[in-house]
Protein backbone atom coordinates (compact mmCIF):
# COMPACT_ATOMS: atom_id res chain seq x y z
CA UNK A 1 0.00 0.00 0.00
CA UNK A 2 1.37 3.54 -0.41
CA UNK A 3 0.77 4.25 3.04
CA UNK A 4 3.92 2.21 3.46
CA UNK A 5 6.12 4.74 1.95
CA UNK A 6 5.84 6.65 5.33
CA UNK A 7 5.10 4.10 7.98
CA UNK A 8 7.18 0.87 7.45
CA UNK A 9 5.72 -2.26 8.35
CA UNK A 10 8.37 -2.62 10.72
CA UNK A 11 7.51 0.21 12.67
CA UNK A 12 3.85 -0.86 12.99
CA UNK A 13 4.90 -4.19 14.14
CA UNK A 14 7.04 -2.82 16.71
CA UNK A 15 4.25 -0.23 17.87
CA UNK A 16 1.95 -3.12 17.81
CA UNK A 17 4.15 -5.22 20.10
CA UNK A 18 4.52 -2.61 22.85
CA UNK A 19 0.46 -1.92 22.36
CA UNK A 20 -0.78 -2.16 26.04
CA UNK A 21 -3.51 -5.22 25.98
CA UNK A 22 -5.41 -6.55 28.10
CA UNK A 23 -5.57 -10.16 29.41
CA UNK A 24 -8.55 -10.90 27.07
CA UNK A 25 -7.79 -8.63 23.96
CA UNK A 26 -6.01 -9.21 20.51
CA UNK A 27 -4.92 -7.15 18.06
CA UNK A 28 -7.15 -7.97 14.96
CA UNK A 29 -5.92 -7.42 11.15
CA UNK A 30 -7.52 -7.81 8.29
CA UNK A 31 -6.23 -9.01 5.58
CA UNK A 32 -8.04 -9.02 1.91
CA UNK A 33 -7.43 -11.83 -0.31
CA UNK A 34 -6.87 -11.33 -4.34
CA UNK A 35 -7.33 -14.32 -5.83
CA UNK A 36 -4.14 -15.55 -7.56
CA UNK A 37 -2.55 -12.63 -6.41
CA UNK A 38 -1.97 -13.05 -2.34
CA UNK A 39 -3.96 -15.94 -1.40
CA UNK A 40 -1.33 -18.51 -1.77
CA UNK A 41 -0.24 -21.40 0.83
CA UNK A 42 3.23 -19.44 0.78
CA UNK A 43 1.11 -15.82 1.21
CA UNK A 44 -0.95 -17.56 4.28
CA UNK A 45 2.64 -18.82 5.65
CA UNK A 46 4.29 -15.56 5.47
CA UNK A 47 1.34 -13.70 7.41
CA UNK A 48 1.53 -16.21 10.35
CA UNK A 49 5.16 -15.29 10.19
CA UNK A 50 5.19 -12.09 10.25
CA UNK A 51 2.40 -12.00 13.00
CA UNK A 52 3.71 -14.94 15.28
CA UNK A 53 5.10 -12.43 17.99
CA UNK A 54 1.86 -11.08 18.68
CA UNK A 55 -1.21 -11.45 20.22
CA UNK A 56 -3.58 -11.11 17.45
CA UNK A 57 -6.37 -12.45 15.07
CA UNK A 58 -7.04 -12.22 11.14
CA UNK A 59 -10.27 -11.51 9.61
CA UNK A 60 -9.97 -13.00 6.35
CA UNK A 61 -11.71 -10.88 3.53
CA UNK A 62 -12.39 -12.14 -0.08
CA UNK A 63 -12.12 -9.74 -2.61
CA UNK A 64 -15.73 -8.33 -3.68
CA UNK A 65 -15.09 -6.77 -7.18
CA UNK A 66 -17.09 -4.42 -8.68
CA UNK A 67 -16.62 -2.79 -12.10
CA UNK A 68 -13.44 -1.32 -12.65
CA UNK A 69 -11.32 -3.54 -10.08
CA UNK A 70 -8.50 -5.37 -11.91
CA UNK A 71 -8.74 -8.60 -8.86
CA UNK A 72 -10.40 -11.28 -8.62
CA UNK A 73 -12.54 -13.08 -5.90
CA UNK A 74 -10.27 -16.13 -4.67
CA UNK A 75 -12.51 -19.47 -5.00
CA UNK A 76 -14.06 -20.39 -2.08
CA UNK A 77 -12.03 -23.15 -1.72
CA UNK A 78 -8.75 -21.22 -1.36
CA UNK A 79 -10.20 -18.65 1.26
CA UNK A 80 -10.92 -21.75 3.68
CA UNK A 81 -7.56 -23.14 2.59
CA UNK A 82 -5.57 -20.04 3.46
CA UNK A 83 -7.79 -19.74 6.92
CA UNK A 84 -6.85 -23.50 8.12
CA UNK A 85 -3.18 -22.44 7.55
CA UNK A 86 -3.73 -19.22 9.35
CA UNK A 87 -5.85 -21.11 12.02
CA UNK A 88 -3.23 -23.29 12.89
CA UNK A 89 -1.19 -20.46 14.59
CA UNK A 90 -3.82 -18.06 15.96
CA UNK A 91 -7.30 -16.99 15.38
CA UNK A 92 -8.67 -16.93 11.91
CA UNK A 93 -12.35 -15.94 10.64
CA UNK A 94 -14.01 -14.96 6.92
CA UNK A 95 -15.71 -11.93 7.20
CA UNK A 96 -19.60 -11.97 5.22
CA UNK A 97 -19.32 -10.30 2.27
CA UNK A 98 -22.02 -7.29 3.05
CA UNK A 99 -22.88 -4.59 0.33
CA UNK A 100 -22.28 -6.56 -2.56
CA UNK A 101 -25.42 -5.20 -4.49
CA UNK A 102 -24.33 -1.33 -3.95
CA UNK A 103 -20.57 -1.82 -4.78
CA UNK A 104 -19.78 -0.97 -0.97
CA UNK A 105 -18.43 -3.90 0.46
CA UNK A 106 -15.00 -4.45 1.38
CA UNK A 107 -12.80 -3.88 -1.45
CA UNK A 108 -15.19 -1.96 -3.27
CA UNK A 109 -13.80 1.81 -2.20
CA UNK A 110 -14.36 3.41 -5.60
CA UNK A 111 -17.19 5.36 -7.15
CA UNK A 112 -18.99 4.39 -9.78
CA UNK A 113 -20.13 7.46 -11.76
Amino acid sequence: MPITRKYHLKDLLAACKAYPLRPWEKLTFEYVLLGGVNDTDADARRVVKLLANLNAKVNLIALNQGPGIPFETPAPARVAAFQELVRRAMPCFVRKPRGLDIFAACGQLKRNS
